[in-house]
């Protein structure tokens, strides 16, 4: 009696969710973003609430608008022909209130802005805006860091003209997860409030 080769286990193909989520913590705004793999009428829900298509349905592209407090975990909710996967994650966010009311370009500064410090995945921008509208200036700080507090050096502080500024700091995040055969890829910006510094 000859055995046949074995019926080969089918390959369930991988698809891919990305998103962004983006916070104003100025005006309490949020707004997500998500794009499926496919179009669907099948509506994805942010929040425990139902998705906006953009366009007709069935369409690929959904979006969120809220306004309010930023929620503690941020929560995507997606059907698929596999059931339904839930993708969360921690929003993390950031304050600018520690951040000194005068820089001194020749003085290094260190202020805390988080609980706790960046991951692999993370990074914090900050952005000075003149009050004269000319061009502003950034200093990106990528993780991982050891602690939520940010530390400045000389050079960094230097190459800022002395002046007056409106700064506000940016925490981007990209979370990755894969639930089934769907895997997830979301950017997270969170923007502080802006705060007058003067920079000497």
């Amino acid at each position: 009696m000859s055995c046949g080769p074995a019926e080969p286990t089918p390959i369930e193909e991988v698809e891919q969710v990305s998103g962004h989520v983006r916070y104003q913590q100025g005006d309490q705004s949020l707004l997500a973003d998500l794009e499926l793999p496919d179009s669907t009428d099948r509506i994805p829900t942010f929040l425990g609430s139902a998705m906006q298509p953009v366009g007709t349905l069935p369409t690929d592209r959904y979006r969120h608008y809220a306004t309010g407090d930023l929620p503690s975990v941020l929560r995507f909710g997606i059907h698929d022909s596999g059931g339904g996967a839930v993708f969360s994650f921690v929003s993390h966010p950031v304050f600018i209130d520690s951040l000194p009311d005068t820089l001194y370009r020749d003085q290094p500064v260190n202020f805390p802005v988080a609980e706790r410090g960046l991951t692999e995945m993370e990074s914090l921008v900050l952005f000075f805006e003149p009050t004269d509208r000319s061009t502003p200036k950034r200093i990106l700080v990528t993780g991982p860091t050891a602690t939520g507090t940010v530390s400045l050096p000389t050079s960094a502080i230097d190459d800022i003209a002395p002046g007056d500024y409106e700064v506000y700091l940016v925490k981007q995040r990209l979370f990755k997860d894969q639930i089934r055969t769907l895997r997830a890829s979301i950017q997270t910006e969170f923007f502080t409030r802006s705060a007058p510094v003067s920079v000497q």
